[in-house]
């Protein structure tokens, strides 16, 4: 089993757990805050919104879950 979290200053925002056969997306207590955040960050190379980082985070999370690969 493998857990990831995402966080800011205020506390949790996510919490990725994945095992080979099961993913879990759990809010935490800052995601609501943080999917609004509309300042500005470049995430590999592209301009985005803190709010698109972070769903891009999740998204990305999911993609390798279903592709099987490890982090």
């Amino acid at each position: 089993m493998k857990i990831k979290s995402a966080m800011n200053l205020q506390g949790e925002v996510v919490s990725v757990t994945t095992t080979p056969t099961m993913i879990t997306l759990i809010k935490g207590e800052q995601f609501e805050a943080e999917m609004a955040n509309t300042i500005g960050v470049i995430l590999d190379g592209e301009d985005m919104t803190l709010a698109a980082a972070r769903r891009k985070w999740i998204h990305d999370a999911l993609d390798n879950w279903i592709d099987g690969v490890e982090e």
